[in-house]
Parts: structure tokens; C-alpha cells; sequence
């Protein structure tokens, strides 16, 4: 059985953008589209390095949702940031967890379009999503809905979209046969610098998200949690990026 968050029924009640759909926001792009972040976005430093423009950026709560490091993500390999001979590759996620939730940054982004946000996200797909006020225990009406990512059904639709040939420069290139599906006993882990870019976001977005990352947030196994990873890896916050890379990996 396909996890509930999975399902199309689910996705579309949560607002998975059709073809028509995307066509339609793309058509009034001069309206903000309103974003939600959970990893590296939880700094407004950070998210303004990627979007500039951006407005109204607070801190939020979704609720519903636990974050993991469950998925390859090739471009550390091209950018020189995996650890040789480690599987210290992954990026980060969410997957549902009833009556959990995790602390989250909010955005709009004047003059975006969905083709824009999509080519960003390839590896994902972009979820309309409530998110609630910080304090809130998400029993009242949310404060309002953002486009999150959520992950791919199967690496399928990513060739579907995308194409075989960008599969293979992102992926196979790099020795990777697949983006999603890496079991709890798979081996992989956080890319270390890209870690602790997000730990440096979240921390600085205020002491709540910090815990909320660190306590909130596991490796693929489903059990460690990032806090009891960097406790038994402390090397990895003393970690520094490549030179030209210190403005991207630095919170």
C-alpha cells in the first residue's frame, strides 16, 4: 500500500499542481507565490541568496510532518562536497508523521513562476501546504498555504519530467542508480557540509526552529536523530565549505 501522503487523492486534496493548473499561476506570475521552507530556507540569509526578491519571510510551524535525510542528491558529487568513498550524499526531505511537526520559514516570492521553481526542485515534487502560526498546536485554522517539496513518488517520474538525459548528468554520472527509495539500512547520510548549512540556518532562525531541526529531523533510518548524529559526529560543525562555496554552505 502507497503511504497516504502518496497518493494522488492525497496530493491532489493538498493542492499537486496539473499541467493546467501550473499554466494558469504561470499566467499571473505577477502574484507572489508563497513558499515554505524546512532545511537550508530557515535563514533569511540564505533563502535571500537564492531569492533575492523575496518578501515577508517569518517563521512558521506545519504540522503533520517529520523531516529525513532520505534521498541521493548528486549534485554534492559535482560540487566536490561527499566525502570520498562515503555515502554521506543525501539531502533532505519530509514524510508524514501523525502529530509531529516541524518549524518552517515562509515566503513570498514576487514575480516567480512555477517552471522557475519546479527546475529548481527537479528531484521533488511542489506540494500546496497549510502551515499554522509558530505557537499554534494545529487544531485551529492554518494562517495560510505554500508550495513545499515533497518527495517523488519514484525516481520514474523524475526521468517522465526531466528526461533520461538529465537523470544521467545529475545521477548515474556520479554512480548513483536512484534518487528515492534508500532503505533505513542503506548507509546514507547527511552530505556533512550541506548538514551543517542547515544546522547554521535553523539555528539562526531563533532557538525553537533550532530544536525543531535538531530533535525533528532523522537520518534515513528513521531512529537517529540529527542531534544524536552530531553528538557522535561533532567533526561536522567544524567543517568549512570549499572556498567558493563558503557564500552558499554557511547558514
Amino acid at each position: 500500500l502507497k503511504p497516504f501522503w502518496l497518493k494522488p487523492s492525497w496530493l491532489k486534496a493538498c493542492g499537486v499542481m496539473s499541467p493546467g493548473e501550473r499554466g494558469r499561476a504561470m499566467a499571473t506570475a505577477a502574484e507572489p507565490i508563497t513558499v515554505i521552507g524546512y532545511g537550508a530556507l530557515l535563514s533569511e540569509t540564505s533563502s535571500r541568496s537564492t531569492f533575492p526578491d523575496l518578501t515577508g519571510f517569518r517563521i512558521a510551524r506545519v504540522w503533520g510532518f517529520r523531516r529525513v535525510f532520505r534521498h541521493a542528491a548528486g549534485i554534492f558529487i559535482a560540487r566536490g562536497i561527499v566525502p570520498e568513498g562515503t555515502m554521506e550524499m543525501s539531502s533532505l526531505s519530509v514524510e508524514a508523521a501523525p502529530g509531529a511537526s516541524i518549524v518552517v520559514a515562509v515566503m513570498e516570492l514576487p514575480g516567480a513562476d512555477w517552471e522557475g521553481l519546479e527546475a529548481r526542485e527537479q528531484e521533488y515534487q511542489l506540494v500546496k501546504m497549510p502551515y499554522h502560526l509558530l505557537d499554534a498546536d494545529g487544531s485551529e485554522e492554518p494562517a495560510g498555504h505554500g508550495i513545499m517539496c515533497m518527495p517523488l513518488e519514484k525516481d520514474e517520474d523524475f526521468v517522465a519530467k526531466w528526461g533520461a538525459e538529465l537523470f544521467h548528468e545529475h545521477y548515474t554520472k556520479h554512480g548513483l542508480t536512484k534518487i528515492w527509495d534508500y532503505a533505513p539500512d542503506s548507509g546514507l547520510l547527511p552530505c556533512p557540509v550541506y548538514l551543517r548549512h542547515c544546522v547554521l540556518a535553523a539555528r539562526k532562525a531563533g532557538e525553537t526552529a533550532e530544536a525543531s531541526f535538531l530533535d525533528g529531523t532523522f537520518l534515513v533510518d528513521r531512529k537517529t536523530t540529527i542531534r544524536e548524529y552530531l553528538k557522535a559526529r561533532p567533526d561536522i560543525m567544524e567543517l568549512q565549505p570549499p572556498e567558493h562555496l563558503i557564500a552558499r554552505y554557511s547558514g
